[in-house]
């Protein structure tokens, strides 16, 4: 299975273009292939967590979870199953 990811909207911030996601997951780790050609900079929000005490998820720009190179793609580990996240993509 993998991350439920829901674009939201897309819209253009000065030379940029922006995604803005909500991501559900469904294990500790997957990635996300935005469309976008490059990540330049991720926000990220939590909307529902299991967790958030000890530990923390981590996002990646222009990476798979398997430390691969893959320009336009978010990776996302350290997560519990059933976390809910706001994710903003900025890229071009």
């Amino acid at each position: 299975m993998a991350f439920t990811a829901t674009l939201n909207k897309k819209t253009v911030y000065g030379d940029m273009r922006v995604h803005h996601y909500v991501v559900t997951t469904d294990g500790a780790s997957d990635e996300i292939s935005t469309g976008l050609g490059y990540i330049d900079q991720i926000i990220w929000s939590p909307k529902s967590m299991a967790t958030l005490g000890g530990t923390h998820p981590r996002f990646a720009a222009n990476v798979l979870t398997a430390a691969t190179a893959s320009n336009g793609t978010v990776s996302i580990t350290g997560c519990t199953s059933g976390d809910d996240y706001y994710i903003t993509l900025f890229g071009r």
